[in-house]
Protein backbone atom coordinates (compact mmCIF):
# COMPACT_ATOMS: atom_id res chain seq x y z
CA UNK A 1 0.00 0.00 0.00
CA UNK A 2 2.57 2.16 0.87
CA UNK A 3 5.09 1.44 -1.45
CA UNK A 4 2.43 2.29 -4.20
CA UNK A 5 1.58 5.62 -2.63
CA UNK A 6 4.59 6.82 -2.68
CA UNK A 7 6.52 5.05 -5.57
CA UNK A 8 3.40 4.03 -8.28
CA UNK A 9 2.62 1.13 -10.34
CA UNK A 10 5.81 -0.09 -11.47
CA UNK A 11 7.16 -0.04 -8.04
CA UNK A 12 3.79 -2.44 -7.15
CA UNK A 13 4.59 -4.30 -10.04
CA UNK A 14 8.03 -5.01 -9.21
CA UNK A 15 7.15 -6.31 -6.06
CA UNK A 16 4.47 -8.27 -6.92
CA UNK A 17 6.16 -10.13 -9.15
CA UNK A 18 8.28 -11.70 -6.61
CA UNK A 19 5.22 -12.57 -4.49
CA UNK A 20 4.87 -16.55 -5.95
CA UNK A 21 8.79 -16.89 -5.32
CA UNK A 22 8.87 -15.48 -2.03
CA UNK A 23 5.75 -17.43 -1.30
CA UNK A 24 7.66 -20.57 -2.41
CA UNK A 25 10.33 -20.00 0.00
CA UNK A 26 8.44 -18.64 2.80
CA UNK A 27 6.43 -20.45 2.62
CA UNK A 28 8.19 -24.23 3.31
CA UNK A 29 9.69 -22.61 6.27
CA UNK A 30 5.80 -21.14 7.82
CA UNK A 31 4.58 -24.71 7.19
CA UNK A 32 7.74 -26.90 8.12
CA UNK A 33 7.34 -24.78 11.36
CA UNK A 34 3.21 -25.29 11.50
CA UNK A 35 3.81 -29.04 11.19
CA UNK A 36 6.35 -29.42 14.04
CA UNK A 37 4.10 -26.62 16.15
CA UNK A 38 1.15 -29.74 16.10
CA UNK A 39 3.70 -32.40 16.72
CA UNK A 40 4.41 -30.45 20.24
CA UNK A 41 0.65 -29.28 20.34
CA UNK A 42 0.04 -33.16 20.43
CA UNK A 43 2.80 -33.55 23.50
CA UNK A 44 1.16 -30.35 25.31
CA UNK A 45 -2.23 -31.63 25.20
CA UNK A 46 -0.50 -35.69 26.52
CA UNK A 47 0.52 -33.19 29.72
CA UNK A 48 3.90 -34.39 28.87
CA UNK A 49 6.34 -31.30 29.60
CA UNK A 50 9.69 -33.41 29.05
CA UNK A 51 8.87 -34.32 25.75
CA UNK A 52 7.43 -30.40 24.96
CA UNK A 53 10.91 -28.97 25.72
CA UNK A 54 13.00 -32.12 23.84
CA UNK A 55 10.58 -31.38 21.08
CA UNK A 56 11.40 -27.45 21.21
CA UNK A 57 14.80 -27.71 20.72
CA UNK A 58 15.06 -30.08 18.43
CA UNK A 59 12.84 -28.37 16.00
CA UNK A 60 14.73 -25.19 17.35
CA UNK A 61 17.97 -27.20 15.63
CA UNK A 62 16.31 -28.46 12.35
CA UNK A 63 14.36 -24.93 11.72
CA UNK A 64 17.80 -23.15 11.97
CA UNK A 65 19.70 -25.48 9.61
CA UNK A 66 16.51 -25.65 6.78
CA UNK A 67 16.38 -21.47 7.15
CA UNK A 68 20.18 -20.90 6.37
CA UNK A 69 20.27 -22.95 3.20
CA UNK A 70 16.74 -21.73 2.18
CA UNK A 71 18.70 -18.09 2.55
CA UNK A 72 21.40 -19.21 0.68
CA UNK A 73 19.82 -20.79 -2.06
CA UNK A 74 17.19 -17.75 -2.33
CA UNK A 75 19.55 -15.23 -2.79
CA UNK A 76 21.87 -17.18 -5.49
CA UNK A 77 19.55 -17.92 -7.69
CA UNK A 78 16.54 -15.20 -7.09
CA UNK A 79 18.11 -13.32 -10.43
CA UNK A 80 18.24 -16.27 -12.50
CA UNK A 81 14.41 -17.55 -11.32
CA UNK A 82 13.29 -14.05 -12.10
CA UNK A 83 14.57 -14.06 -15.71
CA UNK A 84 13.11 -17.56 -16.04
CA UNK A 85 9.82 -16.42 -15.04
CA UNK A 86 9.95 -13.79 -17.83
CA UNK A 87 9.82 -10.76 -15.26
CA UNK A 88 9.77 -7.69 -17.62
CA UNK A 89 13.07 -5.73 -17.89
CA UNK A 90 11.19 -2.57 -16.73
CA UNK A 91 11.05 -3.98 -13.81
CA UNK A 92 13.55 -7.01 -13.55
CA UNK A 93 15.78 -4.85 -11.40
CA UNK A 94 13.75 -3.31 -9.12
CA UNK A 95 12.47 -6.80 -8.39
CA UNK A 96 16.17 -8.92 -8.08
CA UNK A 97 17.11 -6.04 -5.30
CA UNK A 98 13.16 -6.56 -3.11
CA UNK A 99 13.63 -10.63 -3.29
CA UNK A 100 17.49 -10.66 -2.41
CA UNK A 101 16.95 -8.79 0.82
CA UNK A 102 13.80 -10.47 1.67
CA UNK A 103 15.27 -13.52 1.07
CA UNK A 104 18.70 -12.87 3.18
CA UNK A 105 16.08 -11.96 6.06
CA UNK A 106 14.96 -15.85 5.86
CA UNK A 107 16.57 -16.83 9.20
CA UNK A 108 14.66 -13.77 10.97
CA UNK A 109 11.29 -14.51 9.40
CA UNK A 110 11.46 -18.24 9.85
CA UNK A 111 12.76 -17.48 13.92
CA UNK A 112 9.17 -15.47 13.69
CA UNK A 113 7.16 -18.35 12.14
CA UNK A 114 8.94 -21.02 14.34
CA UNK A 115 8.25 -18.91 18.02
CA UNK A 116 4.81 -17.88 17.33
CA UNK A 117 3.97 -21.15 16.18
CA UNK A 118 5.45 -22.83 19.43
CA UNK A 119 3.58 -20.31 21.45
CA UNK A 120 0.14 -21.33 19.76
CA UNK A 121 1.30 -24.71 20.45
CA UNK A 122 0.73 -24.50 24.12
CA UNK A 123 -2.30 -22.65 24.13
CA UNK A 124 -0.96 -18.91 23.67
CA UNK A 125 -2.47 -17.71 20.29
CA UNK A 126 -2.86 -13.91 21.44
CA UNK A 127 0.82 -13.03 22.01
CA UNK A 128 1.78 -13.92 18.72
CA UNK A 129 -0.65 -11.85 17.16
CA UNK A 130 -0.02 -9.13 19.22
CA UNK A 131 3.67 -8.94 18.42
CA UNK A 132 2.51 -9.39 14.50
CA UNK A 133 0.58 -6.48 15.25
CA UNK A 134 3.14 -4.54 16.64
CA UNK A 135 5.85 -5.56 13.63
CA UNK A 136 3.29 -4.59 11.23
CA UNK A 137 2.69 -1.14 12.68
CA UNK A 138 6.70 -1.00 12.36
CA UNK A 139 6.86 -2.05 8.87
CA UNK A 140 4.61 0.88 8.00
CA UNK A 141 7.17 3.48 10.12
CA UNK A 142 10.15 2.30 8.53
CA UNK A 143 8.38 2.41 4.95
CA UNK A 144 7.99 5.92 5.54
CA UNK A 145 11.05 6.41 6.94
CA UNK A 146 13.59 4.49 4.45
CA UNK A 147 11.58 5.30 1.65
CA UNK A 148 10.87 9.15 1.96
CA UNK A 149 14.00 10.34 4.63
CA UNK A 150 16.50 7.67 3.31
CA UNK A 151 15.10 7.70 -0.61
CA UNK A 152 16.55 3.90 -0.64
CA UNK A 153 13.35 3.01 -2.52
CA UNK A 154 12.34 -0.59 -3.18
CA UNK A 155 15.21 -1.90 -1.06
CA UNK A 156 13.97 0.50 2.07
CA UNK A 157 10.67 -1.20 1.60
CA UNK A 158 12.30 -4.79 1.39
CA UNK A 159 14.58 -3.81 4.42
CA UNK A 160 11.62 -2.37 6.79
CA UNK A 161 10.19 -5.61 6.42
CA UNK A 162 13.15 -7.28 7.44
CA UNK A 163 13.29 -4.95 10.19
CA UNK A 164 10.00 -5.35 11.52
CA UNK A 165 10.47 -9.44 11.28
CA UNK A 166 13.75 -8.51 13.84
CA UNK A 167 11.09 -6.43 16.31
CA UNK A 168 8.42 -9.30 16.14
CA UNK A 169 11.55 -12.30 16.94
CA UNK A 170 13.11 -9.88 19.60
CA UNK A 171 9.58 -9.31 21.39
CA UNK A 172 9.18 -13.97 20.60
CA UNK A 173 12.28 -14.14 22.53
CA UNK A 174 12.06 -11.75 25.09
CA UNK A 175 8.72 -13.27 26.34
CA UNK A 176 9.55 -16.50 26.32
CA UNK A 177 12.41 -15.40 28.66
CA UNK A 178 10.29 -13.74 30.98
CA UNK A 179 7.21 -16.28 31.09
CA UNK A 180 7.37 -19.54 29.46
CA UNK A 181 10.21 -21.91 30.90
CA UNK A 182 8.30 -24.63 28.84
CA UNK A 183 10.07 -23.28 25.71
CA UNK A 184 13.33 -23.09 26.82
CA UNK A 185 16.26 -24.48 24.36
CA UNK A 186 18.35 -26.73 25.98
CA UNK A 187 20.92 -28.57 23.92
CA UNK A 188 19.42 -31.87 22.46
CA UNK A 189 21.38 -34.70 23.93
CA UNK A 190 21.60 -38.32 23.05
CA UNK A 191 19.67 -37.54 19.95
CA UNK A 192 18.44 -40.63 18.22
CA UNK A 193 17.39 -40.96 14.59
CA UNK A 194 13.67 -41.70 15.08
CA UNK A 195 13.29 -38.55 16.98
CA UNK A 196 14.66 -36.45 13.86
CA UNK A 197 12.50 -38.62 11.86
CA UNK A 198 8.94 -38.13 13.59
CA UNK A 199 9.87 -34.30 14.05
CA UNK A 200 10.67 -34.14 10.10
CA UNK A 201 7.54 -36.70 9.34
CA UNK A 202 5.50 -34.26 10.77
CA UNK A 203 7.24 -30.79 9.73
CA UNK A 204 8.06 -31.64 5.69
CA UNK A 205 4.56 -32.46 4.30
CA UNK A 206 2.97 -29.66 5.40
CA UNK A 207 6.16 -27.67 4.30
CA UNK A 208 5.76 -29.13 0.77
CA UNK A 209 2.15 -28.92 1.19
CA UNK A 210 3.02 -24.64 1.10
CA UNK A 211 5.41 -24.65 -1.40
CA UNK A 212 3.48 -26.93 -3.72
CA UNK A 213 0.75 -24.67 -3.41
CA UNK A 214 3.27 -22.17 -4.26
CA UNK A 215 4.74 -23.72 -7.61
CA UNK A 216 1.50 -23.18 -8.71
CA UNK A 217 1.22 -19.38 -8.33
CA UNK A 218 5.09 -19.43 -9.80
CA UNK A 219 3.35 -21.17 -13.38
CA UNK A 220 0.67 -18.56 -12.99
CA UNK A 221 3.22 -15.83 -12.31
CA UNK A 222 4.99 -16.95 -15.53
CA UNK A 223 1.61 -16.04 -17.39
CA UNK A 224 1.14 -13.52 -15.53
CA UNK A 225 4.26 -11.73 -16.66
CA UNK A 226 3.37 -12.04 -20.52
CA UNK A 227 0.48 -9.68 -20.03
CA UNK A 228 2.10 -6.92 -19.11
CA UNK A 229 3.17 -4.35 -16.08
CA UNK A 230 -0.59 -3.26 -16.05
CA UNK A 231 -1.73 -6.99 -15.40
CA UNK A 232 1.17 -7.21 -12.63
CA UNK A 233 0.35 -4.57 -10.61
CA UNK A 234 -3.53 -5.03 -10.81
CA UNK A 235 -2.86 -8.68 -9.99
CA UNK A 236 -0.31 -7.60 -7.08
CA UNK A 237 -3.37 -5.07 -5.74
CA UNK A 238 -5.81 -7.87 -5.88
CA UNK A 239 -3.68 -10.03 -4.04
CA UNK A 240 -2.49 -7.85 -1.49
CA UNK A 241 -6.14 -7.34 -0.60
CA UNK A 242 -6.88 -11.31 -1.16
CA UNK A 243 -3.86 -11.87 1.51
CA UNK A 244 -5.37 -9.67 4.27
CA UNK A 245 -9.27 -10.95 3.52
CA UNK A 246 -7.97 -15.15 3.60
CA UNK A 247 -5.85 -14.32 7.06
CA UNK A 248 -9.01 -14.42 9.39
CA UNK A 249 -10.22 -17.68 8.14
CA UNK A 250 -6.34 -19.13 7.79
CA UNK A 251 -6.10 -17.70 11.35
CA UNK A 252 -8.96 -19.61 12.41
CA UNK A 253 -8.03 -22.72 10.49
CA UNK A 254 -4.46 -22.72 11.95
CA UNK A 255 -6.39 -22.42 15.52
CA UNK A 256 -8.20 -25.37 14.95
CA UNK A 257 -5.39 -27.40 13.66
CA UNK A 258 -3.34 -27.11 17.15
CA UNK A 259 -6.72 -27.56 18.81
CA UNK A 260 -7.79 -30.70 17.59
CA UNK A 261 -3.64 -31.63 17.92
CA UNK A 262 -3.85 -30.57 21.69
CA UNK A 263 -7.53 -32.68 22.49
CA UNK A 264 -6.84 -35.63 20.55
CA UNK A 265 -3.47 -35.73 22.47
CA UNK A 266 -5.11 -35.99 25.08
CA UNK A 267 -8.14 -38.18 23.96
CA UNK A 268 -10.78 -35.36 24.58
CA UNK A 269 -12.24 -36.34 21.59
CA UNK A 270 -15.70 -34.85 22.34
CA UNK A 271 -13.87 -31.27 22.53
CA UNK A 272 -12.54 -31.78 18.86
CA UNK A 273 -15.59 -32.29 17.21
CA UNK A 274 -17.38 -29.23 18.80
CA UNK A 275 -14.02 -27.39 18.03
CA UNK A 276 -15.08 -28.28 14.62
CA UNK A 277 -18.53 -27.35 14.28
CA UNK A 278 -17.99 -24.23 16.03
CA UNK A 279 -14.89 -22.84 13.82
CA UNK A 280 -16.84 -23.91 10.68
CA UNK A 281 -19.80 -21.97 11.32
CA UNK A 282 -17.52 -18.83 12.54
CA UNK A 283 -15.71 -19.69 9.35
CA UNK A 284 -18.45 -18.91 6.95
CA UNK A 285 -20.01 -16.30 8.23
CA UNK A 286 -16.73 -14.52 8.04
CA UNK A 287 -16.11 -15.47 4.49
CA UNK A 288 -19.30 -14.38 3.50
CA UNK A 289 -19.36 -11.22 5.30
CA UNK A 290 -15.71 -10.30 3.82
CA UNK A 291 -16.92 -11.02 0.33
CA UNK A 292 -19.66 -8.44 0.64
CA UNK A 293 -17.54 -6.13 1.69
CA UNK A 294 -14.58 -5.92 -0.93
CA UNK A 295 -17.45 -6.64 -3.80
CA UNK A 296 -19.08 -3.31 -2.26
CA UNK A 297 -15.84 -1.61 -1.92
CA UNK A 298 -13.19 -3.07 -5.15
CA UNK A 299 -12.96 0.44 -6.84
CA UNK A 300 -12.20 2.19 -3.42
CA UNK A 301 -9.54 -0.44 -2.38
CA UNK A 302 -7.59 -0.40 -5.68
CA UNK A 303 -6.94 3.44 -4.50
CA UNK A 304 -5.60 2.32 -0.87
CA UNK A 305 -2.49 0.62 -2.69
CA UNK A 306 -1.77 3.20 -5.82
CA UNK A 307 -2.66 6.37 -5.56
CA UNK A 308 -3.85 7.56 -9.20
CA UNK A 309 -4.17 4.28 -11.19
CA UNK A 310 -5.41 3.89 -14.57
CA UNK A 311 -8.90 2.81 -15.59
CA UNK A 312 -6.91 -0.22 -17.18
CA UNK A 313 -5.59 -1.02 -13.92
CA UNK A 314 -8.81 -0.66 -11.94
CA UNK A 315 -10.98 -2.66 -14.18
CA UNK A 316 -8.86 -5.70 -14.16
CA UNK A 317 -8.86 -5.33 -10.76
CA UNK A 318 -12.62 -5.25 -10.31
CA UNK A 319 -12.83 -8.21 -12.79
CA UNK A 320 -10.32 -10.21 -10.35
CA UNK A 321 -12.71 -9.53 -7.39
CA UNK A 322 -15.82 -10.89 -9.04
CA UNK A 323 -14.73 -13.61 -9.99
CA UNK A 324 -12.58 -14.80 -6.81
CA UNK A 325 -14.18 -13.48 -3.73
CA UNK A 326 -17.19 -15.79 -3.92
CA UNK A 327 -15.56 -18.64 -3.69
CA UNK A 328 -14.33 -17.47 -0.56
CA UNK A 329 -17.12 -19.71 1.26
CA UNK A 330 -15.56 -22.92 -0.63
CA UNK A 331 -12.10 -21.37 0.77
CA UNK A 332 -13.08 -21.18 4.48
CA UNK A 333 -14.25 -25.03 4.14
CA UNK A 334 -10.66 -26.28 2.93
CA UNK A 335 -8.81 -24.52 5.47
CA UNK A 336 -11.23 -26.44 8.05
CA UNK A 337 -10.65 -29.61 5.79
CA UNK A 338 -6.45 -29.33 5.82
CA UNK A 339 -6.51 -28.19 9.73
CA UNK A 340 -8.29 -30.61 10.77
CA UNK A 341 -6.74 -33.62 8.93
CA UNK A 342 -3.48 -32.41 9.96
CA UNK A 343 -4.46 -31.69 13.79
CA UNK A 344 -5.12 -35.46 13.53
CA UNK A 345 -2.13 -36.18 12.10
CA UNK A 346 -3.06 -36.95 8.91
CA UNK A 347 -0.45 -35.64 6.97
CA UNK A 348 -0.11 -37.29 3.62
CA UNK A 349 -3.52 -36.20 2.58
CA UNK A 350 -3.22 -32.53 2.69
CA UNK A 351 0.11 -33.00 1.10
CA UNK A 352 -1.63 -34.63 -1.73
CA UNK A 353 -4.32 -31.74 -1.74
CA UNK A 354 -1.50 -29.62 -2.58
CA UNK A 355 -0.68 -31.22 -5.79
CA UNK A 356 -4.25 -31.29 -6.39
CA UNK A 357 -3.66 -27.28 -6.22
CA UNK A 358 -0.85 -27.29 -8.35
CA UNK A 359 -2.39 -29.31 -11.23
CA UNK A 360 -5.67 -26.62 -11.25
CA UNK A 361 -3.29 -23.91 -11.21
CA UNK A 362 -1.18 -25.29 -13.50
CA UNK A 363 -4.44 -26.06 -15.91
CA UNK A 364 -5.27 -22.29 -15.45
CA UNK A 365 -1.61 -20.98 -16.39
CA UNK A 366 -0.85 -23.29 -19.45
CA UNK A 367 -4.47 -22.70 -21.02
CA UNK A 368 -7.32 -20.27 -19.34
CA UNK A 369 -5.02 -17.76 -19.44
CA UNK A 370 -4.33 -18.08 -23.57
CA UNK A 371 -7.42 -18.18 -24.16
CA UNK A 372 -9.27 -15.45 -21.40
CA UNK A 373 -6.26 -13.69 -20.37
CA UNK A 374 -6.37 -11.99 -16.71
CA UNK A 375 -9.92 -13.95 -16.78
CA UNK A 376 -8.14 -17.31 -16.35
CA UNK A 377 -5.44 -15.78 -13.96
CA UNK A 378 -8.34 -14.40 -11.50
CA UNK A 379 -9.83 -18.33 -12.11
CA UNK A 380 -6.74 -20.01 -10.85
CA UNK A 381 -6.84 -19.44 -7.18
CA UNK A 382 -10.86 -20.84 -7.24
CA UNK A 383 -9.87 -23.81 -8.92
CA UNK A 384 -7.11 -24.88 -6.91
CA UNK A 385 -9.40 -24.52 -3.83
CA UNK A 386 -11.81 -26.88 -5.27
CA UNK A 387 -9.50 -29.13 -6.39
CA UNK A 388 -8.07 -29.33 -2.55
CA UNK A 389 -11.69 -29.69 -1.49
CA UNK A 390 -12.62 -32.32 -3.42
CA UNK A 391 -9.43 -34.12 -2.53
CA UNK A 392 -9.96 -33.63 1.39
CA UNK A 393 -13.75 -34.17 1.44
CA UNK A 394 -13.72 -38.24 1.61
CA UNK A 395 -10.72 -38.56 4.62
CA UNK A 396 -12.18 -35.77 6.53
CA UNK A 397 -15.44 -37.64 6.38
CA UNK A 398 -13.96 -40.96 7.32
CA UNK A 399 -11.48 -39.23 10.34
CA UNK A 400 -14.71 -37.54 11.73
CA UNK A 401 -16.57 -41.17 11.68
CA UNK A 402 -12.94 -42.52 13.20
CA UNK A 403 -13.47 -39.39 16.52
CA UNK A 404 -17.26 -40.40 16.92
CA UNK A 405 -16.28 -43.99 17.42
CA UNK A 406 -13.34 -42.96 19.99
CA UNK A 407 -16.09 -41.20 21.78
CA UNK A 408 -18.43 -43.90 21.63
CA UNK A 409 -15.33 -46.49 23.11
CA UNK A 410 -15.03 -44.11 25.50
CA UNK A 411 -18.23 -43.69 26.88
CA UNK A 412 -18.89 -47.55 27.04
CA UNK A 413 -15.80 -48.17 29.36
CA UNK A 414 -16.98 -44.92 31.58
CA UNK A 415 -20.85 -47.39 31.58
CA UNK A 416 -22.20 -44.49 29.66
CA UNK A 417 -25.20 -45.53 27.01
CA UNK A 418 -24.24 -44.63 23.49
CA UNK A 419 -26.27 -41.63 21.99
Amino acid sequence: MIVGQLMGANAVAAIGSTASLVGFILGFAQGMTAGMGLLLANSFGAHNPQQVNRRFSLSAVIALFVAFILMLVGVLLAGEILVLLGTPTTILTAAQTYIQIIFAGIPISMAFNFLSNMLRSIGNSRTPLLFLGISSIANIIFNFIFILVFHWGIAGSALATVAAQFISVALCFWYIYRNVPLLYWHKPLNIKFKEINIQLASGIPMGLQFSIIAIGAILVQRSLNQLGTDAIAAFSVASKIDQVSMLPMSALGTALGTYVAQNAGGQKYQRVLAGIKQTFVLSVLMSIVITLMILLSSRQLTYLFISNPKEMLLSLTQTYFRLVTPWYLLLSGLFILRFTLQGLNYNFLPMLAGVIELLMRALAAIFLVSIWGFVGIALSAPLAWLGGSITLLYRFWKAIRRVQQSIALQERSQGLPDE
